[in-house]
């Protein structure tokens, strides 16, 4: 079909919209759009189920700051996708994702229709800050326009955008977009001037950093120098202070010497952070009542103790800095001491007893191979949760987990979605044995469009984690051992290397293997040692 269609738009809104990336899959109900790509610049990736491009958007989105584009038909495209979408809502990350709808004539009641949903933009907002449903061809373009600021303004996140099938096949002109006006800052300056005062008077000040101070990074570190003030930061937050400044204290915030040191902190400052359970391992952490809280969601102004510094951190952070008065000094000086107190605790921590020392040298040799600039996808698994405190980062968006909603299998197509927005930075995704394969399929993606992609396979023979839960409570063990397919065959199938290294020295060879072949590798970790020669 020619000329200017419902589903020509909508591309050319994303062309305008700066959108260079497009994940999913396409069907019957959404061929109007895929036939505006046919001439668009816009690349568009084919993934195998429409998670891994719900995945893969949210990859690019958590990665870049910027939103990740899906497209899916409506009914099992949409449903299949909603899991990505709560992932990034739960972790702030901008998304959009277009579907299709049913013709709006067959939309008053149930009707049998193919891919039917009773109220799909009600089951959307339940994971996404906004659901829109155009209800005529012309509204298309400023909804997906609309949908994308959103995702980015305030407190970002995912937006979808579902239209009727007949609308995407009518023909409209296209009118300029409205131009994009910059956010203001809100802060209340006399309220920033009375906490820069509580700051500077404090004795023992302690700064928490989360993922929405990833834009100013530079600024958190001149206020944490000018404090002389221990930096934690959340798993969300990791690299925004490199993890080697001499008060960065990594993301510990679950280590209970750290919990201690911000006990008896007089002044706690938390910049772009919920302070969520997921990060500190509780629910009930007693913040103490001089708090200072910095967050553009005005939504935790009446549950945060202490002031309230209702705007952007890339806006206000750089303003607190510069009212402080400067301390001596530009260090902690019992960060060594602290860390190796939490290095003893970490069994205690993570509920470990075993594999300690392989999990140390996987991780080390990640370090070691991505260097500081790398990207690591950490899946929800047991070398995952070791990583968040012993992998160091170094820049902001290197560290990734989807922390929070905790789904499994986000790191694999994540991982596919940040090296399309990094073709050459260094990236590699670590995942469980049970929580790659939820997602296994998309490995055809990085076959089929050359991504190198090391993928480590942390193999203990089923849901490790809850394995240990359960021992914890004394059992009995239930569904938790599986059996496996066999990895290796899995990557003669693909045509793509497999490695099967014993200790770190061999993964981190295998590493080096990986980073030098244009199509994903697995790199499978047995914690069992019964690794395939």
């Amino acid at each position: 079909m020619v000329g200017n269609t419902g589903g020509r738009n909508t591309v050319r809104v994303l062309e305008r919209m700066n959108i260079s990336v497009l994940f999913g899959i396409p069907g019957i109900h959404n061929l109007s759009i895929y036939e505006g790509l046919t001439s668009s610049p816009i690349r568009h990736i084919t993934t195998r189920h429409e998670q891994g491009a719900g995945f893969m958007a949210y990859g690019w989105g958590k990665s870049t700051g910027t939103p990740g584009v899906a497209v899916s038909i409506t009914g099992p495209g949409l449903t299949n996708i909603l899991t990505p979408l709560g992932q990034a809502y739960h972790d702030s990350v901008p998304m959009l994702v277009i579907s299709t709808q049913i013709p709006s004539k067959f939309l008053s009641g149930r009707t049998g229709y193919l891919h039917e949903l009773r109220d799909s933009t009600a089951m959307s907002s339940s994971v996404t800050k906004a659901s829109f449903r155009a209800s005529s061809p012309e509204e298309i373009p400023g909804l997906v326009e609309r949908a994308l600021r959103l995702s980015t303004e305030g407190r970002p996140g995912p937006v979808h955008v579902e239209v009727p099938l007949d609308f995407l096949d009518q023909h409209f002109d296209l009118v300029p977009g409205e131009l994009s006006r910059p956010q203001s800052c809100r802060l209340d300056r006399a309220l920033l001037e009375r906490a820069a005062e509580s700051l500077s008077n404090s004795r023992s000040p302690f700064i928490i950093v989360g993922g929405g101070a990833a834009n100013a990074a530079e600024a958190v570190r001149e206020l944490a120098e000018k404090l002389s003030a221990p930096v934690a930061l959340t798993s969300a937050g990791k690299g925004i202070l490199p993890e080697d400044h001499p008060l960065c204290l990594g993301a510990r915030l679950h280590f209970p010497q750290v919990k201690e040191l911000i006990k008896s902190s007089d002044s706690v400052i938390a910049l772009g952070t919920e302070l969520s359970p997921t990060d500190l391992w509780e629910d009930d952490f007693p913040f103490p009542d001089t708090m200072i809280s910095m967050d553009v969601d005005g939504g935790f102004s009446s549950v945060r103790k202490g002031f309230f510094l209702n705007c952007r951190c890339e806006d206000g952070v750089s303003m607190l800095a510069a009212a402080v008065e400067r301390r001596n000094g530009r260090s902690f000086h019992d960060k060594q001491a602290l860390l190796e107190r939490c290095w003893e605790s970490i069994r205690g921590v993570l509920g470990a007893e075993e594999g300690l020392s392989l999990l140390g040298e996987t991780v080390s040799a990640l370090a070691g191979s991505l260097g500081r600039d790398g990207a690591l996808w950490a899946d929800m698994t047991g070398a995952a949760y070791y990583a968040i405190s012993e992998f160091p980062s170094f820049r902001p968006r290197t560290f990734l987990h989807p922390v929070g909603f905790g789904t499994l299998g986000a790191a694999l197509p994540a991982a596919l979605g940040t090296k399309c927005a990094f073709p050459d930075r260094r990236v590699a995704a670590l995942a469980g044995d049970g929580g790659f394969q939820f997602t296994l399929p998309e490995l055809a993606v990085g076959v089929q469009e050359q991504i190198c992609l090391p993928v480590i396979i942390w193999n203990d023979g089923g849901f490790g984690e809850i394995r240990r839960s359960q021992d914890r409570n004394g059992g009995p063990r239930i569904a938790v051992d599986h059996w496996n397919p066999d990895f290796r065959s899995i990557a003669e199938a693909y045509g793509i290397p497999y490695f099967a290294p014993r200790d770190g020295a061999g993964v981190g060879k295998a590493l080096e293997s990986a980073f030098g072949v244009s199509v994903p590798s697995i790199i499978e970790i047995n914690t069992r040692q019964e690794a395939k020669a």
